[in-house]
């Protein structure tokens, strides 16, 4: 799934934020994550070769999806602050980014 990710990240993403703007973009794509999201209930029943066919198709278009909504978020923030801020306001954002996921697993256990 990462090679995939990095043949979209360098020849679709940018025509695809080009077209929608990365806010929209990561709308379209947010949207995209929930029936994916809930397919894995089915793709466990699954067996064999289907398996590992339904599990990859499935990990590159999630990794796709999370990796689209970040860079566009990333986009937004950078356009937003000014350049002397930036270095701030990305380390500030990763540390928020950091702990939600450090806390929502534990919270959810």
């Amino acid at each position: 799934s990462g090679l995939a990710l990095v043949i979209y990240q360098l020849t679709l993403y940018q025509y695809m934020e080009k077209a929608c703007g990365p806010v929209g973009i990561a709308r379209i794509t947010g949207i995209f994550s929930i029936p994916l999201l809930q397919s894995y209930l089915f793709i466990a029943m699954l067996s064999g070769i289907s398996l590992y066919i339904f599990i990859s198709i499935g990990s590159i278009l999630k990794n796709i999806i999370s990796v689209t909504i970040t860079t566009g978020l990333f986009l937004v923030q950078n356009r937003a602050v000014e350049q002397d801020q930036r270095g701030a306001a990305n380390g500030i954002s990763m540390t928020a980014m950091s702990l939600v996921k450090a806390i929502g697993p534990a919270a959810g256990g």
